[in-house]
């Protein structure tokens, strides 16, 4: 019963991310156009500055509403 309840939170979320990514597909055409637009113009060099500052900013979002937070802005 337990694996059961499992799986079923498990398909209902999954449901949820591809229903929003669905809804969300004429939002993020902007980025494949962004791909592009590095493509053509070969700035391949600016994409892992980038993708350092997302993740610096994907840390921050996560690290701020947890207890996990406190301990690493005290390391700063």
């Amino acid at each position: 019963m337990n694996s059961t309840l499992i799986l079923i939170v498990l398909l209902v979320v999954l449901a949820g991310v591809i229903w929003g990514a669905v809804r969300l597909r004429d939002r993020f055409e902007i980025l494949g156009e962004f791909i592009d637009f590095l493509r053509e113009r070969k700035l391949w060099w600016i994409l892992p500055i980038l993708i350092v500052f997302a993740l610096a900013g994907l840390f921050v979002v996560f690290t701020t509403s947890s207890p996990l937070g406190y301990a690493i802005y005290t390391l700063f």
